[in-house]
């Protein structure tokens, strides 16, 4: 049985480091001397709320992280598995765009790591016109993407911008009050990532040993449902977290248990199964 523990490292780690990333100007590689984001936000909701939040927030991985792992283990890239550009269109309700914001997000982090500069820019494009509608586009200002550009053959580079400009981005609608967007992107991230980098394995085709490698990756953010309910739950008062609450609640039971217990080849099928029909009811 797989022994999960809190996943502190993804954002309080990245935190700290992700500062640095946002800062330079012109289309240069970042460089040691662009480490300081000098930007505060003050935050408006209660103090014990903002805890609360950062203390569930935390454990859930960015998924970038499985993207990066995806590339090592050569486990190959298929474009076709990330959310059509076309869809963007789609989102016309601020649930559809929040979650749409954080589908395209994971999607940039996966095109990013294999190498894949225009599916990234694409992807870049179609989350800055979303989070510009979502009132949260100082987070990707038309800055972000000649940065992304600059950087584009440093996949670890790219991915630290990108939860850096996500972090900003949910500081700044917690300092808004509008906490529950926040929370649907987080979840349209975390499925998303856990989507792509399903299929990416079960299209592998270079045997058991490499997708062995993932297994535990996945499993761990399988296990991250957890803490996604658990901010869902908290804010169910609101319409939209509700309504996303009903749409995972079917996938609970099956991505908990693989969570908890682990799976491999044999239970691939039932996990894919799972996971496409949730992606498929919320995002696509």
């Amino acid at each position: 049985m797989l022994q999960k523990k809190p996943i502190h490292s993804t954002i309080v780690i990245g935190t700290v480091f992700l500062s640095s990333f946002l800062s330079s100007c012109g289309e240069k590689p970042m460089g040691t001397s662009d480490i300081i984001d000098f930007e505060v936000t003050q935050d408006t909701i209660k103090s014990e709320t903002r805890i609360n939040f950062d203390l569930i927030r935390v454990n859930i991985p960015s998924p970038g992280i499985l993207a990066k792992k995806l590339s090592a283990a050569k486990i190959g890239y298929n474009k076709i598995f990330l959310l059509s550009i076309g869809k963007r269109a789609n989102y016309v309700t601020n649930y559809q765009k929040a979650i749409g914001v954080g589908a395209y997000g994971a999607d940039i982090g996966m095109a990013a790591s294999h190498n894949q500069t225009q599916d990234a820019l694409d992807c870049i494009d179609a989350v800055s016109k979303l989070a510009a509608e979502l009132g949260i586009n100082n987070a990707f200002d038309p800055g972000f993407s000649k940065k992304i550009l600059a950087n584009i053959n440093k996949p670890d580079t790219i991915q630290l911008m990108l939860d850096k400009a996500f972090d900003k981005a949910e500081r700044n609608l917690r300092s808004n009050q509008r906490v529950a967007v926040s929370i649907l992107m987080v979840a349209g991230g975390w499925v998303e990532g856990l989507y792509t980098s399903i299929e990416s394995v079960n299209a592998n085709s270079s045997g058991d040993e490499n997708k062995k490698i993932i297994y535990n990756d996945i499993s761990i953010h399988c296990h991250a449902f957890e803490y996604v309910f658990q901010l869902l739950n908290q804010y169910k008062n609101n319409s939209d977290c509700a309504k996303l609450l009903q749409e995972l609640e079917p996938a609970k039971a099956t991505l908990l248990t693989y969570g908890k217990t682990g799976w491999d080849s044999d239970t691939l099928p039932k996990l894919r199964e799972t996971v496409t029909t949730l992606r498929n009811k919320i995002i696509a």
